[in-house]
């Protein structure tokens, strides 16, 4: 009876070896084909290449156990368990290494766009473009070398570092947009100084009004289409600036020269007033009075250039009457 008993306790020992054996076998294929997989991805990558190769280097499968400890069950378990976690634990590093190279992509896209910015707010806007400069900057180091020592710091590391890049890029962005659209309410209000100077033209002053026209023409053009395309125009709105700036001398010239001293006083501080009022309104009075005091003209005269800035096409006056 003991003999029966020692003979099926040597078969449920031989069954666990084979299994245990038969474990062991797949999952170092596992680990060898997980490591080929890894290497073939990254290996040549130039980011990711060093983080690669030191991580293949730690992850070696564990040596089996010496034939004379084969026969025993522990160190098999022991060399299983080994190996298990040497699969999950490269299991864990590819889906790391995925992520961070996807990181990486989009980093370098966000880069390549702080860039643009960094160039075009300059002059703009320097605190921006110097925030711009030093990110880029950090974001090359990073590129080009990422924490080679455990890739989920360096994927941690750089998902943090693109939000804060992505975060600058809308503000430039707004900036941006922001100065621009003033610039196209700036050359509006110029075509609207232009029209009102045609009316009063001589036939020396119409070739350089039309010139004029041609000018703000192509400034709104090249406005629109940056604001469309803001990164691939790369338009100067600096440059833009000091040309409107020009050109509304020159027709500010043109435009008063029709005009009496007191007629192109108060023509300017209309328009003054109308660009602090957008679309908002104003009492006749309150208007009337402001004008007075900060042209030094009594009231009724004020009254009678105002309709005479009007009838020639100068300004035009909105009135809705209560009562």
């Amino acid at each position: 009876m003991t003999e029966v008993v020692v003979e099926a306790r040597e078969k449920a020992d031989l069954s666990k070896l084979e299994m245990l054996i038969k474990r062991a076998n797949e999952l170092k294929t596992n680990i060898e084909a997980l490591a080929r997989a890894i290497e073939s991805k990254y290996s040549a990558d130039p980011r990711l290449g060093s983080v690669v190769k030191n991580l293949l280097k730690t992850m070696q499968p564990p040596e089996p156990p010496s034939d004379q400890l084969l026969s025993v069950s522990n160190s098999l378990e022991k060399y299983v368990s080994a190996l298990e976690f040497g699969v999950k634990t490269l299991t864990t590093y590819a889906v790391t290494l995925d992520e961070l190279y996807e990181d990486l992509e989009k980093l370098e896209r966000e880069v390549a766009e702080l860039v643009v910015w960094e160039e075009l707010l300059r002059n703009l806007a320097p605190h921006l473009a110097s925030e711009a400069s030093r990110l880029a900057s950090r974001a090359q180091r990073l590129l080009s070398q990422p924490p080679l020592d455990e890739p989920k710091r360096a994927l941690d590391e750089v998902e943090t570092f693109l939000k804060e890049v992505r975060s600058h890029n809308r503000v430039c962005r707004t900036v941006y947009t922001n100065r621009l659209n003033e610039l196209l309410s700036t050359v509006s209000q110029l075509a609207k100084t232009l029209k009102r100077a045609s009316k009063v033209q001589t036939p020396t002053d119409a070739g350089r009004l039309f010139a004029y026209d041609e000018a703000l023409r192509k400034l709104e053009e090249k406005l629109e289409e940056a604001s469309r395309r803001p990164l691939e125009v790369k338009l100067d709105l600096v440059a833009v600036k000091r040309e409107l700036e020009s050109i509304e001398r020159e027709i500010s010239v043109l435009a008063e020269s029709a005009l009496s001293a007191e007629e192109g006083s108060l023509a300017r501080e209309l328009e003054r007033v109308a660009r602090a009022l957008d679309t908002r309104a104003v009492s006749f009075m309150s208007l009337v009075e402001s004008l007075s005091r900060r042209s030094g003209l009594p009231l009724e005269k004020v009254c009678y250039l105002i309709y005479l800035l009007e009838k020639r096409g100068f300004v035009a006056l909105e009135v809705r009457v209560k009562v």
